[in-house]
């Protein structure tokens, strides 16, 4: 199988075999890339805020040997100690659909005052570039045949070019998980990124998250449409 392929059909054993190959180390190294070991800096109080990443008794834990202290292979298909929130992988899906660079999250778009006047817009501001062009575009693509022929079909639409990556997490419970999907549209030119997570779910990502998700999407896109491609 090739990585295209795991990708697209969810198959933990080819992250597995991968993660193996290029080391703890090397996926952390990117993981950080894309906003993992950092706290997303939104407009919230700073102890409602945590960072994605490897967590050891309930903290944080950055590991100084990853080749020793961590299982690379379950770590490549997300298990091992990861932790990660719905907004770093709103942030994930995002950079990937802007080409590879990371952007500055926020919850505002704007501050009004009592009279209707705009006091502040925030306005766009790139963090780094995680991933070149050329992965990020290859990556639209396989995130784009999990929807036309993988994981996800199930969410196939003739008017949505949509690109997305299910997610079923373990929660030690039988027959219970927590559910993801991440996604962005259209693949080709994307306007809006989305990732929604689901906990203690009896189905897998792409038939409990990922219809919430493509709703969300093609809300958003509508409204933009209906308001002139803005906002």
């Amino acid at each position: 199988m090739t990585l295209a392929q795991g990708l697209q059909h969810s198959i933990n054993s080819v992250f597995c075999n991968i993660g193996k190959q290029i080391g703890a180390g090397k996926i952390l190294e990117y993981a950080k890339r894309f906003g993992f070991y950092a706290t997303p800096d939104l407009e919230l109080p700073a102890d409602a805020q945590f960072a994605s990443g490897l967590y050891r008794k309930h903290k944080l834990f950055d590991p100084s040997r990853p080749a020793y202290q961590v299982d690379p292979g379950r770590l490549a298909f997300g298990q091992e100690r990861m932790l990660a929130s719905p907004i770093q992988m709103a942030m994930v899906a995002a950079t990937v659909a802007n080409h590879g660079v990371l952007m500055q999250p926020h919850l505002i778009d704007q501050v009004v005052g009592p009279d209707g006047k705009v006091v502040n817009k925030v306005k766009p501001q790139k963090v780094r570039r995680a991933i070149s062009r050329r992965t990020a575009d290859q990556l639209t693509q396989m995130m784009r045949s999990v929807v036309t022929g993988g994981t996800a079909t199930n969410l196939a639409s003739s008017g949505l070019d949509l690109a997305g990556k299910t997610g079923t997490a373990e929660t030690g419970v039988n027959g219970k998980y927590d559910s993801w999907f991440i996604a962005f549209a259209p693949a080709s030119k994307p306007q809006v990124a989305v990732a929604v997570a689901l906990e203690n779910q009896t189905g897998f990502g792409a038939t409990t998250a990922g219809p919430i998700a493509k709703s969300i999407v093609q809300a958003v896109l509508r409204a933009r449409s209906n308001n002139g491609g803005s906002g």
